[in-house]
């Protein structure tokens, strides 16, 4: 998936602070999905192109990996509640603690998802391929 962004900061060689202007959501296919809009967020540089803040960019967002972190985010917090929930019942536990450890294997679940997200980082960063514009 490519996008434009505008780059907002650049803080070395590799790593950037990016933008999507509104005027680039016209149009997007994702439009009403993106909770990217007016948000700043990072993008990998490595190609080493020579960026200056303002420079329209074009982003690349291999599928896989956003098709990845999107279930993986979501599933695998909620896959943990039954299993939470049948351990706790396993345990000798009542009805309510168990929706309570659940949740807890909800939380728990998302802490595994923030702990490989914050391994893996590089690997689910976009990638800037090219310069689309000069600074505006």
């Amino acid at each position: 998936m490519y996008e434009r962004v505008t780059v907002k900061q650049i803080f070395s060689d590799k790593s950037i602070e990016v933008s999507c202007d509104s005027s680039a959501c016209n149009g997007c296919k994702g439009e009403s999905f993106c909770n990217t809009k007016g948000k700043v967020f990072e993008a990998a540089n490595p190609h080493n192109l020579p960026l200056e803040e303002g420079m329209v960019v074009e982003l690349f967002l291999k599928p896989s990996s956003t098709i990845f972190s999107t279930l993986f985010t979501l599933i695998f917090p909620l896959a943990l509640f039954p299993l939470a929930y049948y351990l706790a019942k396993m345990a000798g536990l009542g009805e309510v603690a168990g929706m309570f450890v659940g949740f807890g294997g909800i939380g728990a679940g998302f802490l595994v998802v923030w702990a490989f997200f914050k391994v893996h980082r590089q690997r689910y960063i976009p990638q800037i391929l090219r310069i689309v514009t000069e600074g505006l």
